[in-house]
């Protein structure tokens, strides 16, 4: 029997309401997540350590999401990022390579989990 090792999702949202409602979204079907409050404090936990995908806010204080995410893409250009926001992008992070996305807040479960099922298997090496 094997076991899969469970998702590891760096998630960063500075509004403590929203950002404990999606971890309860977040933290089903075998996922860890390391959520933060900043894109200055994701970013160092990157870092310091692997995660699997990169689910970011797109309005935080001081760095934004989008520069979080371009900050991440320059480390690891292959990191599947999905940019959350309640507001339409002017430049739509989706142009960004094939596994960025964005998605309107308020979001449902079902949404996130299949963006994020899309973008992990699109990251899975082909054989």
């Amino acid at each position: 029997m094997t076991t899969t090792s469970p998702l590891r999702v760096l998630y960063v949202e500075d509004n403590s309401m929203v950002r404990e409602i999606t971890l309860e979204l977040l933290e089903d079907n075998q996922r860890l997540v390391a959520a933060f409050s900043t894109a200055e404090d994701a970013l160092r936990e990157f870092k310091q350590q692997p995660f699997d995908i990169v689910i970011t806010d797109v309005s935080l204080p001081a760095m934004s999401g989008l520069d979080l995410a371009r900050s991440i893409l320059d480390i690891k250009p292959t990191m599947p990022i999905i940019v959350a926001t309640g507001y339409a992008l002017d430049l739509s992070p989706n142009t960004w390579g094939p596994k960025v996305r964005a998605i309107l807040k308020p979001f449902t479960s079902q949404q996130i989990d299949a963006l994020i099922a899309e973008l992990c298997a699109a990251a899975e090496p082909q054989a």
